[in-house]
Parts: C-alpha cells; sequence; structure tokens
C-alpha cells in the first residue's frame, strides 16, 4: 500500500485525505516498529534522510525548493563533516532506510564516490540513491561509476525538459554501465508554497505537508525538512531574515541527552517553520538565474 501512494505522489499532492491515510500508515508502522524494538533493546529505525552534497546546480529550475538557482557560488558539503556524522547517526539509529544524495547537482561534487562509500558503511542495508537532473551522467568518472556498482546505490533521474531527447540514450549508456537508475516522471510543472509573511497555522501545515519526515541532514544537524537549513540562500538574495526565526527547529545530533527515540519523536512534530508553508501553486516548469523573484517561491493565499 505504501509503495501505491508513493507511486501516486501527484493525487498525494492534490489530495488532503491521501496525504493523511499516507502518512498515518506510515506513522502506525513506525509506533509499532519502535516499541517492538524498544522491547528488545534495539536501535530504532529512521525512515529516511537527505542531504545535498552540492548546495548549487548545473541547471538552475525556477522556484527551486532548495534555492539552488539563487546561490550564485560553488557550495558542497564537507566530507570529513559527513563522515563523522554518519558514524554519529550509526551510534543513534540501526538503519535508515533511505539515503537521498542531492543538492543542487551532487554529480558537480568531485568527492561524491566517498559520499556513497561512507553511506554504504555506516548503514549496510540502507537504500541509497543520489538524484541528479542526469545532465553530467554520461561524464561520469570511473570512480563514481564504480562507487554507485560497489554500493548497490541508485541514480534516481529527475527528468526535466533539457533531458527529454537525451533520456533513452542515457538510459542506454546508464545499463552499459551496470548502474541502477530509476527515471522519475517528465517535470512539466512544479509547485511553490511558500508564504514568507509566516501566518499560517502550523499544525494545519504540517497535517498537509507531503515533505514532512523528509529529514535534513546538514553540518552535524538535522530537520523535520530542509526549509529551517537552507533559508539562509532565501534570505540572502532577497534581503529576509527569516532563517533566525526557524533556528531552533535545527537539533543537533551530537547533543548527548537525546538518543535514536527521542530524536525520531523530535522529528516527528511540527516545525516553527511549518509558518511559512501554505497552498500550493501549480506552474510551468522554466530556468531562472539571475532574474529570480521572490513571487517564483511565494504565494499570496493563506492556508485555508
Amino acid at each position: 500500500m505504501v509503495k501505491f501512494f508513493r507511486s501516486k505522489y501527484r493525487e498525494i499532492n492534490k489530495s488532503p485525505l491521501l496525504i493523511f491515510l499516507f502518512f498515518a500508515l506510515r506513522s502506525f508502522y513506525s509506533i509499532c516498529d519502535d516499541n517492538i524494538k524498544r522491547l528488545f533493546g534495539k536501535k530504532p529505525t529512521l525512515y529516511y534522510v537527505e542531504l545535498s552534497v552540492a548546495d548549487h546546480c548545473n541547471l538552475n529550475c525556477k522556484g527551486c525548493t532548495f534555492f539552488s538557482n539563487i546561490i550564485g557560488e560553488k557550495s558542497f558539503a564537507d566530507l570529513n563533516q559527513y563522515k563523522a556524522d554518519m558514524k554519529r547517526l550509526g551510534e543513534l539509529f540501526g538503519n535508515i532506510r533511505n539515503i537521498s544524495l542531492l543538492g543542487g547537482e551532487p554529480l558537480l561534487n568531485e568527492e561524491l564516490p566517498y559520499f556513497i562509500y561512507e553511506a554504504r558503511k555506516a548503514f549496510p542495508k540502507s537504500k541509497i540513491r543520489v538524484v541528479s537532473n542526469g545532465l553530467l551522467c554520461k561524464s561520469m568518472s570511473d570512480e563514481l561509476i564504480a562507487a554507485l556498482k560497489d554500493n548497490d546505490a541508485w541514480l534516481h533521474i529527475s527528468l526535466y525538459k533539457p533531458l527529454f531527447d537525451g533520456i533513452d540514450s542515457l538510459k542506454q549508456f546508464l545499463e552499459s554501465r551496470g548502474i541502477k537508475y530509476i527515471v522519475g516522471s517528465p517535470a512539466t510543472k512544479f509547485f511553490k508554497g511558500f508564504r514568507f509573511e509566516g501566518d499560517s497555522d502550523v499544525n494545519k501545515a504540517f497535517s498537509l505537508c507531503t515533505r514532512k519526515r523528509c529529514i535534513y541532514l546538514s553540518s552535524g544537524h538535522i530537520s523535520v525538512c530542509s526549509v529551517p537549513v537552507l533559508l539562509k540562500w532565501f534570505d540572502r538574495h532577497f534581503g529576509k531574515s527569516l532563517s533566525e526565526s526557524v533556528k531552533n527547529d535545527i537539533i543537533s545530533i551530537y547533543d548527548d541527552k537525546i538518543d535514536g527515540f527521542i530524536l525520531k519523536k523530535k522529528l516527528s512534530k511540527p516545525i516553527s517553520a511549518c509558518k511559512y508553508c501554505s497552498g500550493i501553486e501549480w506552474f510551468d516548469w522554466e530556468l531562472s538565474t539571475s532574474d529570480a523573484k521572490i513571487e517564483d517561491y511565494t504565494v499570496s493565499g493563506v492556508l485555508q
């Protein structure tokens, strides 16, 4: 059933009822699983974690959820910090089911193979995926190809217009190299749902959010989603100071007062950043960099 809902992402995203059912099902399973593991003295399982190995991008989509199109300079995750973070997460959790290395565009980071190896070293049973727009895949180094294959990692291709004509050729390339891959549905639309006035009801926004518990890791800190961590890029580009109001949404994974169970509980609740989330609006996909406008990310209507 979970796989069915995941395959119907866009329908879920447009239906509050399906959103509720999907996360209710996942929460029920997680609670049962945690209780069993606690009973037998085992560490809990975290469903999902993601991190950007490169904040910037080579495509720069208008209204990018991760603000990659307005960063402007190279910005890479620190590998040594990542190694320490993976080790620490291994102390807190028995497994992380899904680890996503993304961006921006992760293939811009020449150290990407080492990120893959460290993820597999820390979590032997995880499903590891690298989320890419595919434009650089044919120029992947032998080291990266080996890292993907040696660690049973998947390449997840987000299919945007610049790759529409070349996707069949890319599939042939990946298959000839023995790389596991998934191609997403053609992305002709993006959506926005950000409201910088910060007047949304956090509980309602969280209940309707399709990205809640898209746990985001960055430099020893973790959050329910990427917004509290990446809002700094929005602030810098548009002269705002919103990130200061959500700094308490970001939790240090090195806090010696928490274990995996406590951390999971914290990551299952609404955060103050939810006040910036409103009902979504769809728009046609296009590129945007220096001409980015605040309206590319924000909606005018209050969450109903």
